[in-house]
């Protein structure tokens, strides 16, 4: 058996039934077995978002993504992608492969150090017949390291015999943490005497299984229950819930976040985006629990960190309180339940619509109703998401897919396909601004050909709108920022797939006619204005 026929039989193996990438020299021959034996490979227009496909997928999944890339340019055209993977965490191996051994082929390169620069890890096969082994082992890797892994499997080995190989070896995931007792104790101190404790869910949280245990504890202690954007909707429908924390947050949440005393943050990193560079927890005492001792300090000061798993620690928290017979403090967390329920999100903002472009906070609220509620969101990242996440609900943390780790622009749409693919069952929402689409916009015609339930809202305002802010704000004229874009809609439909304008309210009822039978993707062209920041 040669070594591209073992590897793909190897990668079924493991359990991976989809690839995604794109075919060169390094790949195609073990690709071709993949495929011959029944693994689904999803190409791509370009390397990048084929990168963008497998994080997406990886996210919406929970499972290993796996891209196959060619040498070369194939690996450089992926580097952005790969730094979104990487500050992400995901769960994801990149398979290339070095040139052939001849030092003036024109596609060399050092394949460790683009890997280093991504912030990913390398994991090079050393001969053929451990093709295998290294396979196992950026498999382990990714799951430990919880970053990406590049693995270089040599052009040149691909029709070496293979050999006796090493066993398919499944990855295994790391045990919960167990809170240290000194460390509890003190985080409990200071929870149980703070009169209005916000408990705050990362996607740490989330992934630990941790929601019941939280929410447990919030009664206990008698505290409001909060999420970062990546782990929204982990408590929708409870009463003390109030949402995203942070510059996504709405005005009920926005007072309950003013009002607190403490922020016990589990599975968050507590980054600028949640805390607000530090404005939203200046004043209060801060308990971060995370399994990752290197996220303690990082972003904010922390009062009491402790080193664990999120739902290990919740549970011993409970049962700490249960013991002791502990009851809340303070009543404030009535006075929360109870804003929260006199709550309408239309009177969140005044409606700046004009007769030819909609406000993006109407846009999103009308949309959310519309659009099928089993879904999943893939957001990309610019301006008009201040006015959009906070309206666009998920049915759970597992919904929502954030390409906007390392802040790039147009990241969304391979997120997007490869989050669809995940979930084929429900529709999948990219929020995507003009200038993101317009940067990979190519790759729509992926989703076409795999007929993929992907809706696309686009808010177009024709602008670079975060440039528009600063230009403004610095004095110069914010027009520069303008763009000429070819429309969208006419692009898409072109490409196969279903397009239509929204210019104001009564475009959207038939957004949701089309999305509900939905037979391959629908872009909706949502005109905004520029000049409204929304």
């Amino acid at each position: 058996m040669k070594v591209h026929e073992q590897f793909a039989q190897a990668l079924l193996e493991h359990g991976i039934d989809v690839v995604f990438g794109l075919m060169g020299d390094a790949n195609l021959a073990y690709l071709a077995d993949y495929m011959d034996a029944g693994g689904r490979f999803v190409t791509a227009a370009h390397e990048a978002n084929a990168v963008g496909m497998g994080d997406g997928w990886s996210r919406r999944s929970g499972r290993i993504g796996v891209v196959s890339l060619t040498h070369g340019p194939a690996l450089t055209n992926a580097l952005t992608n790969m730094v979104e993977a990487v500050r992400a965490n995901s769960q994801l191996v990149i398979i290339t492969g070095s040139t052939p051994l001849e030092p003036t082929h024109f596609q060399r390169m050092d394949l460790s150090a683009t890997a280093l620069t991504a912030g990913a890890g390398f994991e090079v096969v050393t001969k053929p017949e451990n093709a295998v082994r290294h396979l196992n082992r950026a498999l382990q890797r990714t799951v430990a390291e919880r970053r990406p892994i590049v693995l270089d499997l040599p052009i040149w080995m691909l029709d070496a015999e293979a050999g006796k190989q090493r066993a398919v070896a499944a990855p295994q995931w790391p045990a919960p943490q167990v809170p240290d007792i000194d460390a509890l104790d003190e985080a409990l101190g200071l929870l149980v005497s703070s009169p209005r404790p916000i408990i705050l869910a990362g996607r740490g949280a989330y992934a630990s299984g941790a929601k019941e245990a939280l929410i447990e504890l919030a009664e206990r202690v008698g505290g409001a229950l909060a999420t970062t954007l990546w782990a929204r909707g982990m408590f929708d429908g409870h009463p003390s819930n109030i949402g995203i924390y942070g510059n996504l947050a709405h005005p009920v949440a926005s007072g309950a976040i003013g009002e607190a005393t403490c922020v016990i943050a589990f599975g968050a990193s507590l980054n600028p985006l949640t805390t607000y560079r530090g404005e939203l927890t200046r004043g209060k005492q801060i308990i971060q629990v995370d399994s990752d001792p290197g996220r303690f300090g990082w972003f904010i000061g922390v009062d009491v960190p402790v080193a664990a798993d999120a739902k290990a620690t919740a549970v011993a928290m409970n049962e700490a309180l249960a013991e002791i017979e502990h009851e809340p403090v303070s009543s404030w967390v009535s006075e929360v339940q109870a804003a929260l329920a006199a709550r309408n999100p239309r009177d969140d903002f005044q409606d700046l619509s004009k007769s030819d472009t909609i406000d993006v906070r109407l846009a999103a609220l009308e949309l959310n109703e519309v659009l099928p509620r089993q879904r999943t969101l893939v957001h990309d990242v610019g301006r008009y998401i201040r006015g959009s996440l906070t309206y666009l609900d998920v049915p759970g943390p597992a919904h929502i897919v954030g390409m906007g780790a390392f802040g790039s622009i147009g990241l969304g749409l391979g997120g997007a396909i490869g989050a669809s693919v995940a979930a084929p069952d429900e529709v999948t929402l990219l929020a995507v601004g003009d200038g993101g689409l317009m940067q990979y916009f190519t790759e729509l015609s992926s989703a076409v050909r795999e007929k993929l339930p992907l809706v696309l809202l686009v808010f177009n305002d024709g602008a670079y709108g975060a440039e528009y802010d600063k230009l403004e704000s610095g004095g110069a004229n914010p027009e520069y920022s303008y763009q000429i874009w070819p429309d969208f809609v006419d692009v898409a439909r072109a490409m196969g797939a279903q397009a239509l304008s929204v210019r104001n309210v009564s475009d959207i009822a038939e957004v949701g006619k089309l999305a509900a039978n939905l037979e391959g993707p629908l872009l909706v062209d949502i005109r905004l204005d520029p000049t409204i920041l929304g």
